[in-house]
């Protein structure tokens, strides 16, 4: 107790110091923060990578940019990166006689390897001198005009006319990686060839540049000539040149097998 006159003082507590970690939680210590730096790096990758898909290819229709036909892409059957479904192809529909006088002949293109000939076209149109991967090609600006044998398998016994018209379906969609992003379709043909067995398809692809709605015009045909595989001619004209329209007609009129 404290003398009178002396200021009343509280003892201050002991306090031990904290003995030194041991090596048991040495250890747990930092194999906890070698989990959180684990976990913070996957974070981090997977949010730099978000937007990547695994096995992507050039999609068909995109959203966003536009695209023009690129005679380089690849001549392969295998899936685009999300599916693209088309409307019902119709039985029968007869492809629309375009106006104008179109662009005159330059040749008659013999497509040896894959089997058929058709109409070649002077000026604005060009022969490419690399055609690869395709046989043949020909382009005006962002049009195009293409065969080759069909990419991917086809089935056996393709002799009716409704099986050439599932295969020209199959074929019209594997050409949409041709045409500008952001589209939709509409048929606009669907009839056997005029020479020779197979089917043509026509449709119209539309879609938005520069916040405009345009469309291209394109016919698919599948021809069979007697082969393992069938011919495939492919052509697209966009609205931004009307005047060669008239020269699909003139494909489908002289597309024959050789």
């Amino acid at each position: 107790m404290a003398e009178a006159g002396e200021p009343y003082t509280t003892p201050m507590p002991q306090v031990r110091p904290e003995p030194p970690p041991g090596p048991r939680r040495v250890r747990l210590i930092y194999t906890a923060l070698a989990c959180v730096g684990t976990a913070v790096a996957i974070v981090l990758v997977f949010t730099a990578f978000s937007g990547d898909r695994p096995g992507a290819a050039p999609a068909p229709l995109h959203q966003g940019r536009s695209a023009a036909p690129s005679v380089s892409a690849s001549v392969s059957a295998s899936a685009v990166p999300r599916p693209v479904r088309l409307p019902p192809v119709p039985t029968a529909l007869t492809m629309v006689v375009h106006p104008g006088a179109g662009t005159p002949a330059g040749n008659f293109v013999v497509d040896r390897k894959s089997g058929i000939g058709y109409a070649g076209f002077a000026a604005p149109w060009r022969t490419a001198a690399d055609p690869s991967p395709f046989v043949r090609a020909q382009r005006a600006g962002r049009a195009l005009i293409v065969s080759c044998p069909m990419p991917g398998a086809v089935p056996e016994a393709l002799t009716a006319p409704e099986a050439y018209r599932t295969v020209a379906a199959r074929a019209a969609r594997w050409t949409l990686r041709f045409q500008p992003e952001g589209g939709s379709l509409a048929w606009t043909a669907s009839q056997p060839l005029r020479r020779g067995t197979g089917w043509l398809l026509g449709y119209r692809v539309t879609y938005r540049i520069d916040g405009r709605t345009h469309a291209s015009e394109a016919i698919v045909a599948v021809v069979g000539t007697g082969r393992n595989k069938p011919a495939l001619l492919f052509a697209t004209v966009p609205d931004t040149t009307q005047k060669l329209y008239r020269d699909l007609n003139m494909l489908f009129w002289t597309l024959r097998p050789i």
